[in-house]
């Protein structure tokens, strides 16, 4: 009986091992999260704490769906190390977990940066269950929030706390708060959006420090000389691949974990899929690249290639964010 092990809570991590178990019925399965509650709608965050979507929406029960399927879980437990010698994975409370064929579906998580205050309650990055409820709790007092970042998170985040009704600026370190080279939704249209409902959009600036009064953020501080208020205080700039563990490893890493078109690294035995993996096909390594619809595809397609079934996994220019958000982006503050 083969050992199959999936590491990470989203939906490439859940995805595999479904797709694991419908081919390998009789093989032990075990998907280890660091999250208490993964398992949810990520891209449904931003409404939730807009307060236009009930938190029973987020949920996804994979729970259940684990149980028949007689997945093991083992949630709260976060991986800090690999023996791939004995191949084994530990958790920081010291448990172990053997594997035959390995998955590493960990995700991305954001950086906040290096400056001071970002300790200060109502500052927080945007990626998680955990930070979605504290920024919706703070939004019911608050007043005033300043987003600093760009991309998806950062206009998402921006979108949620305006349509709270709260003042809302925005902090761009770039002259757009959107990747156009990306997405097919240009973004200068995304800053009319945004302006449109109300956003302040401060371009080519950054933040120099986070303001706090009484141990909470009160606004931000650019390297520019601008005071922007901000009781919350998001941000939405780096992230950073959740690779620690493997670090020293041998595994080869750059931006993610380095995959071929099978997604398997550079160890046989271990693959990795979604947002934590960079492919590098005949010879070219492709930016890392994001999306919930990516995650899911190679999901499924790292679960069939663990079980020894080619796959094709597409190195495209992020279509399936442009079909899942594309020019419908600007409709979602309807």
């Amino acid at each position: 009986m083969a050992r199959y092990v999936v590491l990470g809570g989203g939906i490439a991590a859940t995805q595999a091992a479904e797709v694991i178990r419908s081919l390998r019925p009789e093989d032990s399965i075990t998907l280890i999260a660091e999250e208490e509650r993964p398992f949810y709608m990520r891209p449904l965050l931003a409404d939730f704490v807009a307060g236009r979507i009930e938190e029973e929406r987020l949920w996804r029960d994979f729970g259940a769906t684990a149980k028949s399927k007689n997945i093991g879980l083992r949630t709260g437990k976060r991986v800090t190390e690999i023996d791939r010698q004995a191949k084994t994975v530990g958790t920081a409370d010291g448990e172990k977990a053997a594997y035959d064929k390995m998955l590493v579906a960990t995700g991305v998580k954001p950086k906040l940066p290096r400056i001071r205050g970002t300790e200060l309650e109502g500052v927080t990055p945007f990626s998680t269950y955990a930070e979605a409820v504290r920024a919706a709790e703070w939004a019911k007092e608050a007043r005033t929030a300043a987003v600093v970042g760009r991309g998806l998170q950062g206009v998402e985040l921006t979108r949620a706390l305006r349509l709270r009704g709260l003042e809302v600026t925005m902090i761009v370190p770039d002259e757009s708060p959107w990747f156009p080279a990306l997405f097919q939704v240009k973004g200068e249209m995304v800053e009319k959006a945004l302006e449109q409902h109300g956003v302040k959009v401060v371009a080519l600036d950054g933040p120099a420090e986070v303001a706090g009064e009484g141990g909470r953020a009160i606004g931000v501080k650019t390297r520019e000389g601008r005071e922007v208020e901000g009781e919350i205080v998001g941000f939405a700039l780096d992230q950073r691949a959740e690779v620690d563990f493997l670090v020293g490893s041998g595994i080869s890493l750059a931006e993610g974990v380095v995959v071929n078109g099978q997604l398997q690294t550079t160890d046989e035995n271990v693959y990795a899929a979604g947002d934590v993996a960079q492919l590098e096909i005949s010879g070219r390594r492709h930016p890392i690249g994001y999306g919930w619809q990516r995650a899911s595809a190679q999901g499924e397609a790292a679960g069939r290639s663990m079980c020894g079934e080619p796959v094709t996994v597409a190195t495209g220019d992020e279509a399936e964010a442009q079909a899942l958000y594309g020019m419908g982006l600007l409709a979602r503050w309807v």
